[in-house]
């Protein structure tokens, strides 16, 4: 059983840092009986592709270099997520701590009535519902944002998916990780993406449509007081009392170091 919740509200950093960040708490928690849940920027704002994903086909890099937009490979699955004015989370805990699921789908369970309770925290109604895009639609449109692609029990507020996640599973943690957009500028990642300016109208109608954002619906909650709600939110589904700290200066240097280090770039930046 997990001994306590670790949360850490971290400051934004740049895009190699957060993944090297997301994947220390995966080698940490195999270590030590606890929940880590982690809130962190992007500073350059970043887009994050599946693991799977091939960034030379489905960017447009000179878009992106002229909107001062970086990119990053993440860990997980799923599909480009652009990180721009969003409050990005982390979730990850020992496979031996058997209530947090066995599987994705009771992890994805659990995790859901954490946010739930949270975001009621802030006066924000929700409910979990599978995506409101027709799957075989998404199957087909390789393309589509994450924010438009099935998943598993989605955030939703009003008809409108709020919260984008993917997770992985290993021998010995999961991790899972999400955006919480803040404001509509996840809507611009259409124009960075290596598709054609109908297909670019096309999901940006889709994006205003099926997603939407803390700022459409509670433009009063700041981003510190979502971040405290959230934590509230898991200590109470979880029944775990919230241990908020920074990082130390030895694990900011570990990540750190990481990051910079040539296999790193070469895995997940290249």
């Amino acid at each position: 059983m997990a001994k306590r919740l670790r949360i850490i509200d971290d400051s934004a950093h740049g895009p190699a840092f957060n993944m090297a960040a997301d994947l220390y708490l995966l080698d940490l928690c195999a270590a030590e009986p606890a929940v880590f849940l982690r809130f962190y920027h992007w500073e350059p704002p970043a887009i994050s592709i599946g693991y799977m994903q091939d960034p030379s086909t489905l960017l447009n890099m000179p878009a992106l270099e002229q909107a001062g937009v970086w990119w990053i490979r993440r860990s997980t699955g799923g599909r480009a997520v652009l990180h721009q004015k969003d409050l990005t989370y982390c979730v990850t805990f020992s496979r031996d701590l058997i209530e947090m699921g066995r599987t994705i789908h009771q992890t994805y369970e659990l995790l859901s009535r954490c946010f739930m309770q949270g975001l009621l925290e802030c006066g924000i109604a929700c409910s979990p519902h599978d995506s409101p895009i027709d799957s075989r639609t998404a199957r087909r449109e390789i393309k589509l944002p994450c924010f438009l692609a099935p998943n598993r029990r989605e955030i939703m507020v009003d008809g409108r998916k709020l919260i984008g996640s993917a997770q992985k599973r290993t021998s010995k943690g999961v991790l899972q990780h999400g955006s919480i957009p803040l404001t509509g500028a996840f809507r611009n990642l259409p124009q960075l993406e290596n598709i054609s300016p109908a297909e670019q109208a096309a999901h940006r109608e889709m994006l205003n449509a099926k997603c939407t954002c803390i700022r459409e619906i509670a433009p009063s909650v700041t981003r510190d007081h979502l971040v405290a709600c959230l934590g509230k939110g898991f200590g109470a589904v979880l029944n775990l009392d919230p241990v908020e700290g920074p990082w130390s200066a030895g694990e900011q240097e570990e990540i750190a170091a990481c990051a910079r280090s040539a296999a790193f770039r070469e895995q997940w930046l290249s």
